[in-house]
């Protein structure tokens, strides 16, 4: 962890939470809207039960991604609750690497049509995957819609632990699959490793071999962990721009043989969810716990010698903690009418996590918020964007928000009508949900 701060004693600890006093006399009356302070867990009215579907087997599916050229939303599920609870340092939950050990998440395939989810079956893995963030990006060799690439993240104990506590206890990695779209099982392509991937959360897949990954806390664990994700000044989290080879002999677990990493941005609170924007340059970066969604170009190295870099050129505040964000592409727009903008989950009541995450029982409210750049630009002038909360629930439906996905509905069956089905899902959620929703 060279670089980054060091807190070793209780005193510095002390001096940090005074500066983060002085910081929030600033920034306080933001972060009580953020964290939901006085905020209550409300729940969007649905009056046709048409409109509102539980998907059955997707118990805590932390990311969504939806798949427009074959109409299928990829997902990674624990699939048994207990685990998450007892392992996922996403969470700082570390306390059972045993459980890790024995994790057996799933990759599965969520068809809006039929509002059912498949568990793909591995081919060439056999766990342990403790499931996180994920993205999906076409083959290059083949047609859109044919087959994909499929990188998650993977929480896995470090077995050096157990000789030297000084030694992280997660040693997390990044796993690649293929999957032919319509197949029944998904091939292990590889493992990717690198002393760079500390604390990974979500990935944007750039090519089948290099991808962006989010490391979310520099501190994995304890009371920096939780000063670190509150203090809206520690950033100290960062992005890192990863390359590796696709087949490498030796290399099927837990190698960082053949790979190349570097920092492509830091200086940003709390990285966490990761989106592709409207272009192939175009990235989404998520400050979790402060709220704010930056909109990033990808800078190309200027020589060989360099790794891609990410700018920020904008940051969209959001009245909620955020998680992970994606671009939805509006396939019916037209000259006098474009849904086309952000969309992206949060918590109602942040506030309440750090008593509720242990607890199957806990109540943690979902929001999702959409965001739609407007059509009227002035050169050399930011965007300016129209915010809307879509959809939100008190718990009763689902619990938590951490990705949500729109995939359009044609106006033809809606008469005239612009709307969509709204995919939802939480980190602590027992399923995904779809709702209806008007854009």
């Amino acid at each position: 962890m060279a670089g980054g701060p060091s807190l070793a004693s209780s005193g510095a600890i002390l001096v940090l939470a005074i500066f983060a006093a002085l910081f929030y006399t600033v920034e306080l009356p933001r972060a009580k809207v953020v964290l939901g302070f006085g905020r209550q867990q409300r729940s969007t009215v649905v009056t046709n039960a048409d409109d509102f579907h539980t998907i059955p087997d997707t118990v805590h599916c932390e990311d969504l991604h939806y798949h427009e050229p074959s109409h299928l939303i990829f997902t990674a599920c624990e699939g048994v609750e207990s685990t998450r609870y007892a392992w996922f340092p996403a969470l700082g939950h570390l306390h059972d690497p045993n459980v890790g050990l024995k994790a057996q998440g799933s990759i599965e395939v969520i068809d809006p049509n039929t509002m059912k989810a498949k568990k793909l079956k591995f081919t060439n893995f056999n766990g342990p995957f403790v499931t996180h963030g994920i993205d999906v990006i076409d083959d290059p060799d083949k047609p859109k819609g044919k087959a994909v690439y499929i990188f998650a993240v993977n929480h896995l104990p470090n077995p050096a632990y157990a000789d030297d506590a000084n030694e992280p206890k997660a040693r997390s990695i990044i796993e690649v699959f293929y999957y032919d779209i319509g197949s029944d099982s998904v091939e292990h392509v590889r493992s990717v490793w690198h002393p760079l991937i500390t604390t990974p959360n979500d990935i944007v897949a750039v090519s089948p071999t290099s991808f962006f990954v989010t490391n979310d806390h520099f501190y994995r664990e304890g009371i920096r962990r939780e000063i670190e994700t509150l203090f809206f000044g520690a950033k100290w989290s960062n992005t890192i721009y990863v390359e590796f080879t696709e087949l490498v002999d030796g290399s099927f677990r837990d190698s960082d043989v053949e790979v190349k990493a570097s920092v492509a941005l830091d200086g940003v609170h709390n990285n966490n969810g990761l989106g592709h924007g409207r272009t192939p340059s175009e990235i989404l970066i998520v400050s979790c716990a402060s709220g704010r969604l930056h909109i990033g170009d990808i800078m190309s190295p200027r020589n060989d010698n360099e790794s891609p870099k990410i700018a920020i050129r904008q940051s969209v505040e959001f009245d909620s903690t955020l998680d992970n964000p994606s671009w939805f592409r509006d396939p019916y727009a037209n000259s006098t009418y474009d849904a086309s903008g952000l969309v992206v989950p949060g918590l109602t009541r942040a506030v309440d996590l750090a008593k509720n995450q242990h607890s199957p029982r806990g109540t943690d409210g979902a929001m999702v918020w959409k965001a739609t750049p407007s059509r009227d630009k002035t050169a050399g002038k930011e965007e300016t964007w129209a915010k809307q909360l879509l959809f939100e629930d008190d718990s009763t439906r689902i619990r938590t928000a951490s990705a949500a996905v729109l995939a359009a509905i044609d106006p033809a069956k809606e008469n005239g009508e612009r709307k969509a089905w709204l995919f939802v899902t939480g980190f602590i959620s027992t399923n995904v949900v779809a709702v209806k929703v008007a854009l």
